[in-house]
Order: structure tokens, then sequence, then C-alpha cells
């Protein structure tokens, strides 16, 4: 297996998780060739920590600019490409803590299915031990689960692995999502080039502040209703692309109605709450970023 993996890391601001991270990323017991580490201009002495590391194996980009995580992956999948000759790319943020032999369990996989897969999953878990950021199967998931394989359409970017050719032919994320979907938007690219899988034995831990999807725009704090804007807009986005105009009008009218039902029933801050929304759902329509294209192989 000589196979190597890069691994793309975007940070913003979590500087103790990051170090978690790098730490299960350069103690893998079949060791990753290089690890790009994009900081998304972290004030919170990231930007020294990382001038201080020795080990040839990370490359480092402070960035300027807070480019969300959408942007930080483009970005960091393009510099992994151009700055690497590694044969697959690890996507994950920087409270993804892996396994020890996860990277051994997806390079074997990769093995085994003889490169013919779309992308690979980590089997996450959060830090109860219960499963996090799961992935949306496929119609035919069953067919491989005594091999370990789970086959599934849609997973996210904790742990996602990808083979360069793959990334190549498809381009890169888009960076003007800027935060969330991002990641499903991917899968759904991607996965037009074979069977995607969901391994069993790649475990990862998303040490997240809270369980993804135990929080929705009526009840979040009120910092982070902004962000709700990009996933309804991202989400207009990912149904015009992939799902056809019925779900479109379909997605529109749930929308409205959930609009009005976000500015009855949110505790407070009606009207940025189900604004988010409706601003998010209106941009959607019309969200038209390009796919942009790497040049090495």
């Amino acid at each position: 297996m000589s196979e190597k993996t890069c691994a793309v890391v975007v940070t913003y601001n979590r500087l103790e998780l990051l170090k978690e991270c790098l730490a299960a990323l350069l103690g893998q017991s079949t060791a990753v060739a290089h690890v790009v580490v994009i900081n998304n201009n972290s004030n919170d002495g990231t930007t020294e920590y990382l001038a201080q590391l020795n080990d040839a194996r990370v490359l480092i980009h402070n960035l300027t600019e807070n480019l969300g995580g959408a942007g930080g992956f483009s970005f960091g999948l393009d510099k992994a490409v151009s700055e690497t000759t590694d044969d697959y790319f690890w996507l994950m943020d920087d409270d993804t803590i892996v396994d020890q032999h996860c990277n051994q369990a997806l390079l074997m996989t990769a093995e085994k299915l003889d490169d013919q897969f779309g992308f690979l999953a980590a089997n996450v878990r959060w830090t109860d031990g219960t499963p996090s950021n799961v992935p949306i199967p496929a119609p035919e998931w069953p067919m491989r689960l005594a091999e370990g394989l789970v086959e599934i359409s849609v997973s996210t970017f904790v742990a996602f692995f990808v083979s360069r050719a793959n990334v190549v032919k498809v381009g890169l994320p888009l960076a003007e999502f800027f935060i969330w979907q991002d990641d499903v938007e991917y899968c759904l690219r991607v996965g037009k080039l074979g069977p995607s899988y969901l391994v069993d034995q790649a475990i990862a831990i998303h040490k997240s502040a809270s369980k993804p999807g135990t929080f929705l725009v009526q009840n979040d704090v009120l910092a982070r209703v902004p962000r709700y804007f990009y996933q309804f807009r991202n989400n207009m986005y990912i149904t015009r692309h992939y799902q056809g105009k019925k779900a479109v009008r379909k997605m529109v009218r749930v929308n409205l109605i959930d609009t009005i039902r976000v500015f009855v029933k949110a505790k407070d801050h009606r009207f940025q709450r189900a604004g988010a929304e409706l601003r998010g759902t209106l941009k959607g329509l019309t969200f038209e970023p390009a796919v942009k294209y790497v040049n090495k192989s």
C-alpha cells in the first residue's frame, strides 16, 4: 500500500482543538504524507502556534481574511493538489479527531475498491459516543455490509476522503457557499463518479460544541442566526441543481410557510430569525457560483 494521503484541515479560533486534531493526524498508524492547514485568519494564537511547528509534513497557509469553511476547503484542496503529489485528500475541520488507524482503514478500502468510488466517509461519533454527521444512505446501502461498508449518497467534511483523480475531474468545493452545505453539494458532485461508502472501521470523533442538527434558526443563539441565511440559500442552490423544478417549487412553499412558523414560535428576535430564512430562500433562486477546477493531475 504505497498510496499517500494529504489531510486538509480548516481552522478558525479553536487552537486547543487544532492541536488535538493535528496530533491525531500526525500520529496515524499509517502515516499521512502531508497536512495542509488553512488558518482562516484566527486571532487566538493559532498563527503563532503553527509558526513553531517543526514537521515538514505540515504545510501552513495563514489567510488574511476568514473565507468560511467552504472557502477554506476550496482553497486548501487547491493547495493540496498543487503543492503535493499525494493520491488522496482527507478533509476535516479542526474539531475532527481521527482514530489512530483511520487513515489505514480508508486506504485499505480504497485499495479494495481499486479506486472505483466517488468518496469515502469516516464512521463519525460525537463526544458522547453516539453517531454524528450521519450520512444519507444510498438505495443500495446494505449490499456491502459484510465488508464493513455502507453505500451512501451524502456525507460531511468530517474526515471526508477523495482521490486526486476525482478532484481533478469535478473541481473544487464551492467557496461562495461560505458555510454550510458545501460538503453536501460536493458529495453530490463527486458521487456521480461512482458509489460512495461509509467505512465502518474508520472512526472519527467530532468534537463540535453541540451535536450537529440539534439547533434550528428559531432556537439557536442570536450570534449564530445570520449563518442560517447561508443554509437556506445553499440548500436552494442544491435543490435547483440536483432535484429539478418541481422540488424547487416545493421547497419555496415549505420555506415560506416555515418562515411564518419561525416568526410565530421563535423565542426572541423574530424578525432576524425569520428574515434569515426568507432572505436565504429568495437569494438561492438566483445564486450561481461557478465551479473552479485545478490544473495539476
